[in-house]
């Protein structure tokens, strides 16, 4: 998770900020005027090299001079020099703190060089400070790696979740996210081991990990003795019944709608179940009590889009097609990608007369069925040969 690329800096625009004039000699102030107009040449003619000597005389004249501390930190560091960097960009920060780029800079300076809790410290004092996007993003990923490397994931994850706001589409930023995600996952689970390895929990975190792997009568198994040692444990019923719904069994099949009915005893507000109930009665031909399962599932969430389509299907089976076509096109706007509602009211479209519209929704259709499929082939790599999807 190591970051390389460095936001690179514009070297033109390094001076910081407008500083008092201390009490100097007029000739060395005269001075020092000179040597910094010679450094801000060779900054604007991308010569840092020449600009480093130039600062560090102005620093033997004036150890106080923040721009000259902070640009002499800031270019050293860009060379690699991080040893020599950390207390010149320190100075400056002594002098004026709220130069968030530079204790960036330094934070991650000080990683690189073997001090960690320094280095976290000015990450996770620059990080919300900073307005430059790539900068920000920069000393988000660094941190994060700190507070990974010390178990601190619930920081992490947080850090995490701003860089995705500021970068949703970053996959450098994804991935940090996945990768502490699976870590505080695998940190539970040691946890839950130790802790009470024969619990319910446990069985349930087994039997959901056999469920991803594709083992459904073994997870069906451990969802069975998470409910016999607690008929209350929360979740269990529902992931029971979505194990035995998708089985290839046709008489496990059977036992799910039991199984959901039991999470809604256990659990009113379950929405979910009362969504896959509908599902059931529809497929059973019930549609008045599909009707009234969705209705009950988007009283409690009334932006589930798929419990909006599964309604809309059973109004369509009776003739209901008016109001349907308002269901999906509400669907759709909770989830574009919703592609049942897609083609279901490309079909409806089309029967109104509405060509153009049936062939958007179409087309809609098969765009997000091609990205379908195309995710199914990477997750069907992931789980191997010879684990069924």
């Amino acid at each position: 998770m190591h970051v390389r690329n460095l936001v690179t800096l514009s070297l033109a625009g390094l001076t910081l900020i407008a500083q008092p004039v201390m009490a100097q000699p007029e000739d060395t102030l005269q001075k020092i005027n000179a040597l910094e107009q010679t450094v801000q040449k060779h900054l604007q003619e991308q010569k840092p090299q020449l600009a480093i000597p130039v600062l560090r005389e102005i620093i033997s004249l004036d150890t106080k001079n923040v721009n000259a501390q902070a640009n002499l930190g800031v270019l050293l560091f860009f060379q690699g020099s991080y040893d020599q960097a950390i207390p010149h960009m320190r100075a400056a920060l002594q002098s004026q703190p709220d130069l968030w780029r530079v204790q960036a800079l330094l934070g991650i300076a000080e990683k690189r060089t073997g001090k960690p809790k320094d280095a976290q410290n000015d990450l996770e004092r620059a990080f919300s400070n900073l307005e430059d996007k790539k900068i920000r993003i920069q000393a988000g990923l660094e941190l994060i790696e700190l507070q990974s490397a010390s178990a601190q994931f619930d920081k992490a994850l947080s850090v995490a979740a701003r860089l995705e706001e500021l970068a949703p589409q970053n996959p450098q930023i994804l991935f940090v996210a996945y990768q502490i995600s699976r870590q505080m996952m695998d940190q539970s689970l040691l946890s839950m081991m130790v802790a009470a390895p024969d619990s319910s929990e446990m069985h349930m975190i087994m039997a959901g990990e056999l469920g991803r792997q594709g083992d459904s009568a073994n997870s069906i198994a451990r969802y069975r003795e998470a409910i016999r040692l607690n008929p209350m444990v929360p979740g269990a019923h529902f992931q029971l019944a979505e194990q035995l719904r998708t089985s290839p069994d046709p008489a496990l099949n059977a036992q799910a709608e039991d199984e959901y009915k039991a999470a809604i005893r256990v659990n009113s507000y379950d929405e979910l179940s009362w969504r896959q109930l509908g599902g059931i009665m529809a497929a059973k031909g019930d549609f008045n009590a599909a009707e009234e399962n969705y209705k009950k599932a988007l009283a409690l969430q009334p932006a589930d889009s798929e419990a909006k389509t599964g309604l809309a299907i059973a109004l369509i089976s009776m003739n209901r097609t008016g109001e349907a076509i308002s269901l999906l096109e509400s669907a759709i706007k909770d989830d574009p990608t919703n592609i049942v509602a897609h083609y279901r009211l490309s079909a409806l479209y089309r029967r109104a007369g509405r060509a153009a519209d049936s062939e958007r929704e179409m087309e809609t259709f098969h765009h997000y069925q091609d990205l379908k499929d195309k995710l199914g082939k990477v997750f069907r790599q992931l789980s191997g040969p010879t684990k069924p999807m």
